[in-house]
């Protein structure tokens, strides 16, 4: 696996984790994801930044950034069902 592609799988894996929480005990489910990558070097190891954009009953609208220093080297947004527990 190329290294831009584990930066995306952690970054879903961030947001998702984050979008699980705020929902719990509702379980999530993917429906949409895009992926933006800047074109920043990745050096370093990267911080991920999840975030709610708005939470309706029954979806999530959330997304996140990986940065490496002070510079964002992807952008994502997701798009979640809730699922009643």
């Amino acid at each position: 696996m190329r290294a831009d592609e584990r930066l995306a799988l952690d970054l879903m894996a961030a947001i998702r984790a984050d979008a699980e929480a705020r929902c719990a005990p509702d379980t999530v489910e993917l429906v949409s994801v895009t992926i933006d990558v800047t074109g920043a070097d990745v050096t370093g190891v990267p911080v991920f930044s999840p975030r709610v954009d708005r939470k309706t009953r029954t979806i999530l609208f959330s997304g996140g950034s990986a940065m490496c220093g002070d510079q964002t080297v992807m952008n994502a947004t997701a798009v979640y069902r809730i699922v009643s527990a």
